[in-house]
């Protein structure tokens, strides 16, 4: 086993009974700040605030028929520069989904984009590190909360080493698998990336499996629209933030990124 999996199979599926960890107050008003930034600097052509509201390792993805496009952090800066829409027209609207101490889950929809986003807290700023997003459907369909309810249980289930080809089908070949993980001596947390590949032949091979913690599983569904959906699973100590797109009738997970409290965070 690589030493990258090892990392991230230790993340994935650590499940020490630990307290909440402490968050700052301030934290939503901050996260809310971003998505503004991030969502207000593309249509008022301020790729200073785009810069600003993202992470350097942002991936972001729009949701097709049949494939996924995608996006890095520069070509975002990039297409910031111009104004598109004036205030009164871009219809913003944001909800932050769940924040932790140095993980996020929120929404920004607007006039041209409903987005999804995973955001990270590094050196004491949010920034945006994953998106799922299409242009705005007619209409919700929250009669696909079973559905997508279903499958993140299934994903939990797979995920602690009770079935290693599950996790490969509910992943998308394309998905982004990411652990934020503590920076040793007092430095920064750090981004992990790993393929759908690399983890379900991890968890295939029984590598850190925690008998009988799916049990323990809590799985909220955060958000559904149309054929994207947020949701998130407690393991012990451990927050996985989902993106699942819906292609060809099923549920499929796009999006990763896990964090772990460290004992130290947890108990105060």
């Amino acid at each position: 086993m690589t030493p990258l999996l090892m990392v991230l199979i230790a993340t994935v599926l650590s499940s020490a009974p630990l307290a909440q960890a402490t968050r700052n107050p301030d934290d939503k008003a901050a996260i809310v700040q971003t998505l503004l930034d991030y969502a207000e600097g593309y249509y008022g052509g301020d790729p200073a605030r785009m810069t600003r509201a993202l992470s350097p390792y942002l991936t972001k993805r729009e949701l097709r028929q049949t494939t996924l496009g995608e996006m890095n952090a520069d070509t975002l800066i990039e297409y910031s520069h111009g104004a598109k829409l004036a205030p009164a027209a871009r219809q913003l609207t944001t909800e932050v989904l769940d924040v932790g101490a140095e993980t996020a889950s929120a929404r920004v929809f607007s006039a041209r984009f409903n987005d999804y986003v995973h955001l990270i807290k590094r050196n004491g700023a949010w920034q945006i590190l994953n998106v799922l997003w299409h242009a705005p459907p007619p209409a919700a369909s929250p009669d696909q909360a079973s559905a997508v309810n279903q499958a993140v249980r299934t994903f939990a289930t797979a995920l602690t080493g009770a079935g290693g080809p599950e996790a490969l089908s509910l992943l998308h070949p394309l998905a982004h698998v990411r652990v934020l993980t503590r920076g040793g001596q007092g430095r920064p947390s750090f981004v992990v990336n790993q393929n759908a590949e690399a983890l379900a032949a991890g968890v295939a091979r029984g590598a850190g499996k925690v008998a009988g913690a799916v049990e323990d599983a809590q799985v909220t569904v955060e958000g559904i629209d149309t054929d994207v959906a947020a949701a998130r699973i407690v393991l012990g100590a451990t927050t996985i933030h989902l993106h699942l797109a819906l292609q060809e009738g099923r549920w499929r997970v796009v999006n990763m990124l896990n964090w772990t409290a460290p004992p130290a965070a947890a108990s105060r």
